[in-house]
């Protein structure tokens, strides 16, 4: 099973310059703050915790679900790029 560090989510810049960004924590508490659903919480949690995610197929949707909702076009991007 594939793993991905999204303490560590390269993003590229209008000019093309590439820098690393943590995404791990702000996701973590945007998904924490706003699930309906036990086992997102309890994801959320464990991300916070760790910010190794293990790419299973419930885990991509929750971060593609909460990237796409709460994040940046140019985050949404990069993390796409991790998960796919």
């Amino acid at each position: 099973m594939k793993t991905i560090d999204l303490s560590k989510v390269t993003i590229h810049g209008i000019d093309g310059k590439e820098a690393t960004i943590d995404v791990a924590k702000e996701l973590a508490q945007v998904i924490f703050a706003n699930t309906q659903s036990i086992e997102e919480h309890s994801f959320s949690i464990e991300l916070y915790k760790n910010p190794v995610v293990e790419l299973t197929e419930e885990n991509k949707a929750i971060i593609k679900e909460y990237t796409e909702k709460y994040f940046k076009a140019f985050v949404q991007v990069a993390v796409n790029e991790l998960i796919y």
